[in-house]
């Protein structure tokens, strides 16, 4: 597979000199189904955000007992079952049609949120593990009520796999690539969105209720959408991607065929021949997938982990109330990540009509402006200063997911394109924040008996007060993340201008 002349980020060779490429229209059924597909990857990140945002009353709750090691292995176990499947469901989402598999993805996360609530109830709870792992010398143990949460946040992210990876392939189905990205931006808005009304009902709920009803009450809605996603239409796979009077006859046929040809027509284009070893050897081999795929890995370490602690960052070494970080937290996630991703989008799809690099430039770019905020975050005491440091941060940080996903999509053929998601997922979890949001829990527990002196004293240079303010500590090693990242979105721009693609 070569990345080398013509290719969907460029227009074909062909096109005569001086001429503009026409888009196709876009059929209304596409905006309905981009409508739907948003919809429920909001309650996605909802159910996984409730967890996060009722932290800090299960950390103080006597009867589970829970340490800050615990909660972060219980966010890693979401993302361990999410990475390890996502290849299945990659392989799943190229071969058979796909909003049958994304509706009975959303089944499961839901069920599986909210049976949480019931986690520390069972009778047969196991007595707990204890790891201890030589070449760090640190001791991995879970009691058995974390063990159990443990489990069941896996079946959370097993849900949430299969849903992740294959709705962008789906998307890029029903937008041809002048309006992809800022599809995937829409899309993408749910992320942020939805983590805000997981802090803000997540932390309401927790206050008035208790934090076991909050994962029973937040679970519905997900059961009822999924009917909504086991209805939609799907195009051919690559049917916006071709010349425009056949993208334009393939999306209008899928927007009037009944679900029936729906089905049929979906799976034009498939490559039974292709193996799966072949489909993930030809994605690794893409240069501008491998590079995109690492700077947005050390994205996610940084993201990942600050998600997970945020609110207990703000109520422990900030002095905030639980409930009032929730709900400030959610507002901010809601203006700020929703306008970072959407902006991302639509600012990417209007300089890549100047700049054939202009995806990978908005994701350095930004995240390299998402670095102070992020910085002054951890070490500012004044809620006048922290307050607005997290705003452009999450809106900074948020910036670059619909553009990634456009490099992602645009990279591969598109018959490989749910696969290419799959491995994406492997990687950026695996090596990101899977790491990043049980790392931070170990380093705040290891830092409170006085180990890891050298990221203490880094910590006093900024002016963290590392003996209190354990957390924040820890922290430091999400501007590190950020940093390379940058750099890697930059080497992206950089080979993509050097091959002149």
């Amino acid at each position: 597979m070569s990345t080398q002349g013509s290719s969907p980020l460029n227009p074909p060779a062909n096109l005569p000199t001086g001429a503009t490429p026409v888009a196709p229209s876009v059929p209304r059924y596409s905006y309905y189904a981009l409508f739907i597909l948003s919809l429920v990857n909001f309650l996605n990140y909802i159910d996984r955000q409730v967890l996060p945002a009722v932290a800090p009353v299960l950390l103080k709750d006597p009867e589970l007992g829970l340490t800050d090691a615990e909660l972060g292995y219980m966010e890693a176990s979401l993302l361990l079952s999410f990475t390890v499947l996502a290849p299945l469901f990659g392989r799943l989402g190229d071969r058979y049609p796909r909003a049958k598999i994304m509706a009975t993805a959303a089944v499961v996360w839901s069920i599986a949120t909210a049976f949480t609530g019931f986690a520390d109830r069972l009778a047969f709870l196991p007595s707990g593990i204890s790891l201890n792992v030589p070449i760090v010398g640190v001791t991995l143990a879970l009691s058995g009520i974390a063990l159990t949460l443990c489990v069941i946040r896996a079946f959370v992210g097993i849900g949430e796999s299969a849903y992740s990876t294959i709705t962008p392939s789906l998307i890029a189905d029903y937008f041809p690539p002048e309006r992809r990205a800022t599809a995937l931006g829409v899309f993408q808005a749910a992320i942020p969105m939805g983590f805000a009304l997981g802090f803000v009902i997540g932390g309401v709920l927790a206050y008035f209720f208790g934090w076991r009803a909050a994962f029973m009450i937040v679970g519905v809605p997900g059961l009822l959408t999924a009917v909504l996603v086991w209805r939609l239409r799907e195009p051919a796979r690559g049917a916006t991607d071709a010349p425009a009077p056949h993208s334009e006859t393939a999306l209008a046929g899928i927007a009037k065929a009944p679900a029936e040809t729906s089905r049929a027509l979906a799976e034009v284009g498939r490559k039974e021949t292709t193996t799966t070893l072949g489909s993930i050897w030809g994605i690794l081999k893409t240069r501008d997938w491998i590079i995109s795929t690492a700077g947005y890995t050390a994205l996610t370490f940084a993201l990942g982990a600050m998600a997970t602690w945020a609110t207990v960052l703000m109520e422990r070494d900030k002095g905030m109330s639980a409930t009032g970080a929730a709900v400030t937290l959610g507002v901010v996630s809601l203006v700020a990540g929703a306008t970072g991703t959407f902006g991302g989008g639509w600012l990417a799809d209007r300089i890549h009509a100047r700049r054939h690099n202009a995806y990978f430039l908005v994701c350095a770019v930004s995240t390299l402006l998402g670095i102070v905020p992020t910085i002054a975050v951890l070490v500012a005491d004044d809620a006048r200063v922290f307050l607005p440091a997290i705003f452009f941060a999450v809106m900074l940080l948020f910036v670059s997911n619909a553009p990634f996903h456009a490099i992602l999509l645009e990279s591969v053929p598109v018959h490989v394109r749910a696969m290419a998601v799959a491995l994406n997922i492997v990687i950026i979890h695996t090596f990101g924040d899977a790491i990043s949001r049980a790392l931070v829990g170990v380093l705040s527990d290891s830092l409170k008996i006085g180990h890891f002196s050298a990221l203490a004293a880094v910590a006093q240079s900024v002016g963290i007060d590392s003996g209190r303010q354990h957390l924040s500590t820890a922290l430091l090693i999400v501007p590190v993340a950020l940093a390379f990242s940058t750099v890697l979105f930059f080497v992206g721009a950089r080979a993509q201008k050097r091959v002149g693609i």
